[in-house]
Formats: structure tokens, sequence, C-alpha cells
């Protein structure tokens, strides 16, 4: 939503670019739910309106839990600290142990957690722990100071390459710096060799992509992104494989479905 919200702003004239920023500042209060904006995304927006977002996150289940503080550090990139009553513990794969420190499955235990889903007593008992925390499905792990950072949906957002779990979204969150990158959805794609390997699928920035058609070049190469990506990741994160498209596929509340996008490109790469 702010990503769209900041493309608008952009494509504004001067004029009312600055009456738009302007009104922006008599609002009170910013807030952004489920997992953290990409930073520059987050950072982009605080320039233009003077607003630090709030981040938090919450679901259907059990409404928020998790929040950056009103007053107080707000970090980047974090969705904050569980509010006072509810318990978190993050799960490990394989379901034996709690780890507070590492990466694993967020549970949340709440006085607002829902009782079950209404005739699905299966489904229920497969969301919650044997001692009563609902399984969320997100994958996390908590900072330094004690703030949660979520890496994505299991199923969808976390790769597994060459023994490596990654986070689909904090690569993202690095793509999105680049100069010619307007929006882009990472995925792993499967592999023999490797399990699954990064791809990148990147909508070009609208000045960057006319500039280069002039030039009859495409608006970023995949030696270019990995050349420029060297400096900010690991060499296991870098895609290996990359699209350029001119958008990308959206449901009605404007997520993308991976799932699909992994289906879609396993069965037609082009």
């Amino acid at each position: 939503m702010y990503a769209r919200l900041i493309q608008g702003y952009e494509a504004m004239d001067p004029e009312l670019k600055t009456a738009s920023a302007t009104a922006a500042r008599h609002l009170r209060l910013m807030m952004s739910g489920s997992s953290a904006l990409p930073l520059p995304v987050m950072q982009q927006w605080e320039t233009i309106t003077g607003h630090r977002l709030l981040e938090r996150y919450g679901m259907t289940e059990f409404v928020m839990a998790i929040s950056n503080p009103i007053r107080g550090k707000r970090k980047g990139g974090t969705v904050g600290k569980p509010f006072p009553g509810v318990q978190a513990k993050i799960l490990s794969e394989d379901e034996t142990s709690n780890d507070q420190t590492g990466v694993g499955e967020l549970c949340i235990k709440s006085p607002s957690l829902f009782k079950e889903y209404w005739k699905l007593p299966e489904v229920t008992k497969q969301s919650f722990t044997d001692d009563g925390y609902f399984k969320t499905g997100d994958t996390v792990t908590v900072d330094e100071d004690g703030y949660y950072i979520i890496l994505g949906r299991t199923n969808a957002d976390i790769m597994k390459v060459g023994g490596y779990k990654l986070s689909a979204l904090e690569i993202e969150a690095v793509l999105l710096e680049h100069q010619a990158i307007s929006e882009c959805c990472v995925l792993g794609l499967p592999d023999k060799d490797y399990g699954e390997v990064v791809c990148a699928i990147v909508v070009p920035e609208a000045e960057v992509k006319r500039r280069r058609d002039e030039e009859l070049k495409p608006a970023l190469t995949l030696q270019e992104l990995s050349d420029w990506a060297k400096e900010k990741l690991a060499p296991y994160k870098i895609p290996t494989h990359l699209f350029l498209w001119e958008s990308l596929p959206r449901n009605a509340m404007g997520k993308v479905n991976k799932k699909e996008l992994k289906r879609k490109l396993a069965d037609d790469p082009k």
C-alpha cells in the first residue's frame, strides 16, 4: 500500500506534491501491519510525510499482538515487541524446542485469541501447540533488543537454498535499494542440485526503463544486479534468475500470491 502511495506521489506535479505532503503531516498517526516494510520504503515515506510509520503485527485469529511503541524507539525492519498480556514464543522447525533467539515459527497466546475455526476441528487441532499457543505460520527471529523480525510466511517466503534457509522478504528489502527497481518479488524455484534457487521478479523504475529502452538495453541485467548485490548480500542470497515484468500480479488485497507464481514459473519459466 505504501509503495503504491509513493508511486502515486512521484507521478504528481510539483504543486500537488507539496500540498499532499503538507496534508499528510497533519495526520496524527500512520501504521503498517503484518511484516515490516522494506526499510527503503519506510525511509522514503518518512522523508515525504514526516511520519515514521508505526509497524505492528496481528492476525484475524488474535487481532493485534506485537507492536513498535507509539512513544519510544520504532525500529525499522521490525514489528516491535508483544503487547502486555501477550505471550510469544519461537518454535523450532522440528517443533521439539522453543528458541527465543534463533529462527522458527512464531506462536502466540493472548487474551484476544480465538477459540476455534468454525466446524473445522482438525484444522483447529493442527493450529495449536499442546500448551495452547496458536501457530501463526510466520517465520521470525528476535534482534538484540527483543524486537521481532518477520522473515515471511513459512510456506511462501522461506527458501531452502543449498542447505541455507533464506528469507525472501529480507532479500526484497535489499533489492528495493537499487535505483532501477520500483517493485520486486523474490521466491525460490525448484532446482535439482540446490533444492531451490533464488529468483527475482522485478518491475523496473519507469525513468530508468525509458532511458535504457532508448539505448536498446534491458532496464536491468542479471549481471548488473549480481555485481551490485555483492556489496549488500551474502553470495548464496544473490538472485541467480531475473525476470523483468511490467507489473506484479496481485489479488484484491494487493498481495502477491507467491505460491501461485512459483507454480507458474516452474511450469513455464518464460
